[in-house]
């Protein structure tokens, strides 16, 4: 009986160990989020599309109401006498949160330092170390006190529990501030499906040059020869049959065309790596280009 007792308050501790981890990681990296849009990175040249503070605010969603649950159930299994507060598996399992929690911090500080000697904006840099410290010193406070107690301190444990709470709550609701919605998010995706397309039209163009020493009529010359490095749907816009649009200026040079769902730039920054060659405003657009002959 004992031994079982002690598997399930293991279980217990290990996974309000997984859970504050994820909760700690992902509350971080939501402050982090605001951080690097007050106090942007140098290096920062490109729109966020939001997928990490996306993680991080379902992190958060889950993790957090899980290691509350397991924590109350740790402490009511104390309460009724069905854990022992001084047992070994508890002290074990709390100084090994303990640890693991110190290595993360450790490891976050460090990589923090490495960008702030590597001339990344100072402030940015400061707030992300200050936060780090603020969260894994809450952390290790709260484990400290509690495996020294002689017995639970329920007022203790109710106002950590409200005031973690409250700053979760406040962090959560505000990071859905900043994060692009849903329809935005499918909007950015379809354009970045044009734009991968335009890049895959304009290697087959070049290709074409390069044996024919002219561009052709129309793409439907590119599908019927096998110009192609893709399935010929990428020469179609959306699940229509129509084709992109396609136009010889003289030469060397051409425009494709196709109706984009957003512009390529927000914020000053562009929204991905290639869409810099791409850019592009909102509705119907026509961009022009050169072949590269190299095919680079």
């Amino acid at each position: 009986m004992e031994n079982t007792k002690s598997a399930k308050l293991a279980f217990y501790y290990s996974l309000a160990l997984v859970t504050l981890i994820i909760g700690a990681i992902s509350f971080g990296s939501i402050i982090f989020e605001f951080i690097n849009k007050f106090f942007p990175l140098i290096s920062d040249n490109y729109y966020s599309e939001n997928s990490g503070i996306k993680s991080a605010i379902s992190g958060v969603i889950i993790a957090f109401p899980i290691f509350y649950f397991m924590k109350s159930l740790i402490y009511k299994g104390i309460k009724k006498g069905e854990f022992g507060i001084n047992s070994s598996v508890r002290k074990w399992m709390t100084y090994f949160i303990i640890f693991v929690s110190s290595v993360v911090m450790v490891g976050a500080l460090i990589g923090l330092l490495n960008n702030f000697l590597d001339g990344e904006t100072t402030a940015n840099s400061i707030l992300k170390i200050l936060t780090v410290l603020v969260v894994s010193s809450s952390i290790f406070g709260f484990y400290f006190y509690d495996i020294k107690s002689k017995e639970i301190n329920k007022k203790f444990n109710l106002a950590y529990f409200i005031i973690t709470c409250f700053f979760v709550l406040v962090v959560l609701i505000s990071s859905f501030f900043i994060i692009e919605s849903p329809a935005e998010a499918r909007a950015r995706k379809l354009d970045q499906k044009i734009i991968n397309n335009f890049e895959t039209i304009k290697r087959g163009l070049e290709t074409y040059y390069r044996d024919n020493q002219k561009l052709p009529e129309s793409l439907k010359v590119l599908e019927e020869q096998n110009y192609s490095y893709v399935d010929s749907k990428e020469f179609k816009e959306g699940e229509s049959e129509k084709y992109y649009d396609y136009k010889v200026i003289e030469g060397k040079r051409f425009e494709l065309c196709a109706t984009f769902n957003s512009s390529s730039v927000i914020g000053g920054k562009e929204t991905a790596y290639n869409s810099a060659n791409w850019k592009h405003d909102k509705g119907y657009q026509c961009i022009p280009k050169t072949i590269e002959e190299t095919g680079k």
